[in-house]
């Protein structure tokens, strides 16, 4: 397998339109000495892979409920990034930190009840 990956010239221009637009606004905003970068990131260095275990309440198009739960396997909890369909331009540690508390605590409260 061999895999190419480079950006192309509309990734040029808007990489270079993001970099206007950002130092226009922080300039704006009162923002004084604005640096941009001379070039965009490697392809694929600052994403999230995301939505591979959908989270939902139909086992036919989900395969977690509310809970991070897998709708087959009442044992399995899934909270990386995998629950989640899509995300912002901010970085979603803090949810699937926030998700994963909260999947604890209803697996601990399941195990006390004997459920799984």
């Amino acid at each position: 397998m061999k895999i190419t990956c480079k950006w192309q010239d509309n990734e040029w221009a808007l990489f270079k339109d993001a970099q206007a637009t950002a130092a226009e606004m922080l300039e704006a905003a009162g923002a004084k000495e604005v640096t941009l970068r001379n070039a965009p990131s490697a392809p694929g260095e600052c994403i999230h892979e995301m939505g591979s275990a959908r989270m939902g309440n139909d086992p036919k198009t989900s395969a977690l409920n509310r809970w991070n739960q897998a709708h087959d396997i009442k044992n399995l909890f899934i909270t990386d990034g995998s629950f989640m369909v899509s995300s912002a331009c901010q970085n979603p540690s803090l949810t699937y930190m926030a998700m994963t508390a909260r999947a604890c605590d209803y697996a601990v409260n399941q195990m006390k009840r004997g459920e799984i």
